[in-house]
């Protein structure tokens, strides 16, 4: 079977009317539109399509295929590596690596390394500096006492310092881990 024959077109076609008879094989043959159990001929015919409009989409491609065609023999035809057109027999694929399945990230596991952690009660010291800025900077206003702006303004320069200094510590804990794990 030519290509043109599998996506419903004659070799007299132009590429517009070869499109359309592309386009409306691939409409009755995808897999999301027939039922369930056809799936798996709907996806063999859909490859099928796929790989004889890459060839046939192609000006310099089809040329070479009709040249072919012409000089007799019918050979499964399809788009090579540089765009070239070659002749090839279809395979499965196979991942480069036997345990590279491309899982993704939903199957990772969310525990951390152990000893990289950070005690929650050294997570809730920036949070604790920030609220006792903003309270007593309240609080000096409502009283209006000048000194406790000042005290305002020390515990927002340590709430500062304090989140700059706990992700600094994970880091150092995360890296002092890395080290004793990789010294076993």
């Amino acid at each position: 079977m030519t290509h043109y024959e599998v996506v419903g077109a004659r070799a007299s076609d132009d590429a517009p009317t070869m499109r359309r008879a592309y386009l409306a094989e691939v409409r009755r043959s995808h897999p999301d539109v027939g039922p369930p159990t056809e799936r798996a001929a709907r996806e063999a015919r859909m490859r099928e399509l796929n790989a004889a409009w890459a060839v046939l989409s192609d000006d310099d491609k089809r040329a070479a295929y009709d040249a072919q065609l012409r000089g007799g023999g019918d050979r499964s035809f399809s788009a090579g590596r540089h765009g070239a057109a070659t002749s090839r027999p279809e395979r499965p694929f196979r991942p480069l690596h036997p345990d590279d399945d491309d899982t993704g990230w939903r199957e990772e596991s969310d525990v951390g390394v152990p000893g990289t952690e950070v005690h929650p009660a050294l997570q809730f010291i920036p949070i604790g500096l920030g609220a006792a800025a903003i309270l007593t900077l309240l609080s000096s206003f409502v009283i209006h006492n000048d000194r406790m702006i000042g005290l305002a303004v020390v515990f927002g320069f340590l709430a500062g310092i304090s989140f700059l200094l706990v992700p600094l510590l994970a880091m150092l804990a995360g890296a002092r881990a890395e080290r004793s794990s990789s010294h076993r």
